[in-house]
Formats: structure tokens, sequence, C-alpha cells
């Protein structure tokens, strides 16, 4: 927008340059002497000159104004025409690093607590890649290499409990250790009764 206003202002510009031109002075030798000028003395020429810079300032000044009003509307809706294409456009859902992102201060205590849960059924065991879905809707990965099986159908209890630097292990009843990872939030899940 900054360059549109600068062209605008050089085109006004232009005009008053030409605008400060003496009319007898802008004429060719060929054409002063063809109409007659060069009989007149300096004083009329000068008249002559003021009587024509007042015309053609006039005449400038309402072609400025009427050439400002019509360049600043075709600025002013192209900007509100820029300005709807962006409200308008669908804004980009942010991706996986954008959600995972958090931003904290230098200094900033971060505190965890241990997470008491339980695990939607079925429990097969686990491996490096297995996602647990816990019945508060939370999703947790197993990022340690080792396995553990230990297949059932009943509930298990879980807790999540913090390591060092930002690392989170789950303590599985009856079923390991392993080192997990958060993934997001699904709905909370019920678990049916435990059959007897």
């Amino acid at each position: 927008m900054l360059s549109r206003l600068s062209l605008i202002l050089v085109l006004l510009g232009s005009g008053a340059v030409r605008a400060d031109d003496t009319f007898t002075q802008s004429l060719s030798a060929v054409d002063f002497k063809a109409t007659g000028l060069g009989k007149l003395t300096p004083d009329e020429l000068a008249k002559l000159d003021a009587l024509v810079r007042g015309q053609q300032t006039g005449a400038i000044a309402k072609a400025k104004e009427e050439t400002t009003k019509v360049v600043a509307a075709s600025v002013r809706e192209q900007v509100q025409a820029e300005d709807h294409q962006a409200s308008s456009a669908k804004p980009a859902a942010p991706g996986f690093m954008e959600r995972m992102k958090v931003v904290l201060k230098p200094g900033t205590e971060i505190e965890y607590s241990t997470l008491d849960a339980t695990l939607v059924p079925p429990f097969r065991g686990w491996h490096r890649g297995t996602v647990f879905t816990l019945t508060n809707g939370q999703l947790w990965v197993v990022t340690d290499t080792d396995d553990y099986w230990a297949p059932t159908d009943k509930p298990v209890h879980v807790r999540i409990v913090p390591g060092s630097l930002g690392s989170f292990f789950m303590e599985i009843e009856n079923g390991g250790r392993p080192r997990v990872k958060f993934l997001g939030n699904t709905a909370a899940v019920k678990v049916p009764a435990a059959p007897p």
C-alpha cells in the first residue's frame, strides 16, 4: 500500500512542475512568432503568462482533486478486497508440532504429578509403539525397546509417574514399567464391569 501512495504523490507532483512553467517560455520560437506574441511588451507577456497560469492552476487543481478522489477510491476498494480475502480465508489447522508446543519463560518451574488411572480393556501386554488408552481419555505410547506379555480382559490399574527431563513411566499393575510419551486426549471411556 505504501508503494501505491508514493506512486500517487509522484503523479500529482509531476503536474505541479508543469504548472510552474510560463506559457510564453514553453512555446517554440516559430509558434511564438506565428501567434504574434512577439508584438507584445514584456509587461503584456507577463500578464498573459499570469492569466494562463491562473487557468492552468485551476484546471490542474481540479484535475489533481479528481485524480486524488479516483485513485483513493481505487486503493480503498483494493485494500478492502484484500482484507476481505484475508478474513474469509479458512485458517489452517495447527499441525502436530504446533499443538505440542509449549512456550515457557526462563526460570519457569514445571511440576508434574503422578496420575492414577485405568486402562481401557483388553490389556495384551506392550512393546515399543503400543498405544494405551486410559479411561480418562488420555493416549500414551510406549517408547521403551523392551516388551511384556500378560493378556487379561479385566481393567488394569496404572500410574503415570514423572521421570527426569520431562519423561514419564507407566507403572502397570502386574505388567511392568515402560517409558511412555503423552499423545493427546480422546473422549473419556467407560469401563464395563469386570465379569465375575
